[in-house]
């Protein structure tokens, strides 16, 4: 009967979140939607001597880059000049924000937003935990990490470590969707362990700053897939130009008292800058709450690259 009332009343939390960032994807896409007829195109440009020049493309050549800028008027950059040159949504311009450097990923899970090809990006979660990613294409990246409590505890293993090739396509006006193969394995066995894997579909809404995702993942095992999915159910909300706040929840098949879905749910803050975003949240369901209040700290960041 515990397990029961923790589910439902998780369940319901997640639900109410699910509104409340409903109602903030459909202002920031209208917001989007308004300001994209208004505004031309708009570059960031990083120059190799350490400025920056964000402005209006005017006009561009096989050597230079004009662009006019608000604070300095016209200017002209010579391509060589140039480290690197990334085009500014509508919103992001005219608030005079920075891209989200952290667009595609929320705690744990990502979104079917894809990363630019050519990109990439290291995460570290509570310094044992570190994972790549790497955008080959626009609709493909690949993730993979692996853990250091290993190398710590005597080096006796066991190596965890895991795969995650990832497709995802832009379908609509601000709609998502995507798929991935999640394995994870030691290199040490572990009681014959064999590893495991998930294959997830998932579907996102909204844009780089402000979104919802939902997804479902069958987990795959000696030989089988489990008859209920893992449903997740995340979002960001980009408030500011450094601050944003990110959620990711989880309802997870056969754990309840009654193998049943049990919910667990995160809330946290996003600090961003130009090229690293740092997040602090906390995990927590009413199980959790009755030994911590507030939930089990999460810490991680992100660099691109």
């Amino acid at each position: 009967m515990k397990g029961y009332k923790s589910n439902m009343i998780t369940s319901v939390i997640l639900l109410l979140f699910m509104a409340v960032l409903m109602f903030g994807v459909c202002q920031q896409t209208a917001f989007s939607q308004e300001a994209q007829g208004q505004l031309q195109k708009t570059y960031m440009i990083k120059l190799k001597d350490g400025g920056t020049v964000t402005g209006v493309l005017v006009s561009e050549s096989a050597t230079q880059i004009v662009i006019q800028s608000t604070s300095m008027g016209t200017v002209t950059v010579s391509r060589t000049d140039i480290d690197s040159m990334t085009l500014l949504s509508s919103g992001d311009a005219e608030k005079g924000w920075f891209p989200n450097p952290n667009s595609s990923k929320y705690l744990i899970g990502s979104s079917a937003i894809a990363p630019e090809k050519g990109t990439g990006y290291y995460q570290n979660t509570w310094l044992f935990f570190n994972s790549f990613n790497y955008a080959f294409t626009d609709y493909f990246s690949l993730s993979g990490g692996f853990e250091i409590f290993s190398i710590f505890a005597k080096g006796d293993g066991p190596y965890a470590f895991y795969l995650n090739p990832k497709v995802s396509f832009n379908v609509a006006e601000n709609l998502y969707l995507g798929g991935n193969i999640l394995y994870a394995n030691t290199i040490k066995s572990i009681d014959e362990f064999g590893g495991l894997g998930t294959l997830n579909a998932f579907a996102t809404y909204g844009n780089k700053n402000t979104n919802i995702t939902t997804s479902f993942g069958w987990g795959f095992s000696e030989g089988e897939f489990s008859s209920k999915p893992l449903i997740t159910i995340s979002g960001m909300i980009r408030a500011s130009r450094r601050i944003g706040f990110v959620s990711e929840n989880w309802l997870i098949p056969g754990v309840g008292t009654d193998g049943s879905y049990y919910g667990m749910f995160s809330y946290g803050i996003r600090f961003m800058g130009d090229k690293i975003s740092v997040d602090f949240a906390f995990i927590n369901n009413p199980d959790i709450a009755e030994e911590i209040v507030i939930g089990i700290p999460f810490l991680d960041f992100v660099v691109n690259f």
